[in-house]
């Protein structure tokens, strides 16, 4: 499976407080800085979750949100909010694994989930297909555990939200235990890939102009000594790379 779907229909109910905490309020900012102008553009988001991305990206007027998890509680929750909230946004269950093409888009988004491709292998599968679901010129974005990552620092991230702490012995993927603070608390598996591992899975699949961004400090009132060790050590990474207009 691409996810740990059993952990993720554990938490649905209380996940979209990960994006909340000042970690979160960074990760925000660091992604949407990564993106094109929305208004009028079509938008799939792979591992959408609850679907926190995709009414964003609503809000900042794309024309077309498709969302995709494998997760069914996941997909529960956001769908419960779309008929509440209706904005035209379309869920699909799906394994990223084993993605159909859904359309072209304009622009793809795939939010923490890289790192739970088990090998190379699937990781390049798991790239393909969102690949094939771009538009030609389109824009691919995911969002990935910090490749460059200070364990010392993260596993004392308690003023960000949250603790990220390894749980087994450094290799190909680190995998780690993320340990959210608040009421209640809960925690979940994720995993790190080593740097130049997923910039190097986006070139094989032939996308272009692959940029890692840096990280965007949210506007809070919270002061630029506060958020020094997350800029040292941001829990995660952004990329894009563009899929070329010919073949």
């Amino acid at each position: 499976m691409a996810r740990s779907d059993e952990q993720y229909n554990a938490i649905s109910a209380v996940y979209e407080r990960t994006k909340h905490i000042p970690s979160g309020l960074a990760e925000q900012a660091t992604l949407l800085s990564a993106l094109p102008d929305l208004h009028g553009k079509s938008v799939l988001d792979v591992a959408s979750g609850t679907g926190f991305y995709a009414r964003r990206f609503v809000e900042l007027g794309a024309a077309q949100v498709v969302g995709v998890d494998s997760a069914e509680e996941m997909i529960a929750v956001a769908r419960a909010l779309e008929e509440d909230n209706p904005l035209g946004i379309v869920y699909h269950q799906h394994d990223a694994a084993d993605l159909p093409v859904l359309g072209r888009f304009d622009v793809v988004t795939a939010i923490w989930l890289l790192g739970y491709a088990e090998t190379e292998a699937d990781l390049d599968r798991m790239v393909g297909n969102l690949r094939a679901n771009l538009a030609p010129g389109g824009l691919l974005v995911v969002l990935v555990p910090n490749p460059d990552a200070d364990w010392d620092l993260l596993a004392n991230y308690d003023r960000y939200g949250y603790r990220v702490v390894r749980t087994g012995p450094a290799g190909t993927r680190q995998p780690v235990t993320v340990q959210v603070l608040g009421d209640p608390p809960f925690d979940f598996a994720s995993f790190y890939w080593p740097p130049g591992v997923v910039d190097a899975a986006v070139a094989r699949a032939g996308l272009t102009d692959v940029t890692r961004h840096p990280t965007v400090l949210p506007d809070t009132d919270h002061d630029v000594e506060f958020w020094r060790q997350l800029q040292q050590s941001p829990t995660f990474a952004v990329f894009s790379a563009r899929r070329p207009v010919s073949p």
